[in-house]
């Protein structure tokens, strides 16, 4: 009876140590695949085209002319503006404002909303666009978005 439970024993630890051996073979066998799918042995250099991003100010230049596949209905807009100190929101409010822009600040968040009323053609867009380009860079404003104000 000794000689069956001994050998009962000796393939139980057989069997355990083949399962230990197998994962751990499989665990190593998994690591190099990911190693190889993570860092591929590659001959040639890999060469991707990186996109220039685009400037909030074009941004904001593609919103505007936007606009004029829009219907008179849509204005007033809002376009908002964001300043590092009220003196850059204060010089931008004043180069607008000798354009026929209105616009608030907020002196809370460093805001200034810029309401646009007139027309919504090419030309008039165009002249929005130019304004607010020119008193941005003058300013370092940076463009935060647009809403329509529909009443």
């Amino acid at each position: 009876m000794n000689l069956f439970k001994f050998l009962v024993g000796a393939a139980t630890i057989t069997v355990g140590a083949c399962a230990v051996a197998g994962k751990v073979r499989r665990d190593k066998q998994r690591l190099e695949e990911l190693d190889e799918f993570l860092c591929p042995d590659i001959d040639e250099p890999i060469e991707k085209e990186i996109q220039p991003s685009v400037s909030p100010l074009k941004n904001m230049e593609s919103d505007i002319m936007g606009f004029k596949d829009a219907v008179e209905e849509i204005l007033p807009v809002t376009l908002t503006y964001s300043f590092d100190s009220k003196e850059a929101a204060k010089q931008f409010q004043t180069e607008i404002a000798e354009n026929g822009l209105t616009s608030s600040y907020d002196d809370e968040d460093k805001l200034v909303d810029v309401v646009y009323h007139e027309g919504v053609n090419e030309s008039d867009l165009k002249i929005l666009s130019d304004t607010l380009v020119n008193a941005c860079t003058n300013t370092s404003a940076k463009y935060k978005g647009f809403h329509f104000n529909m009443v």
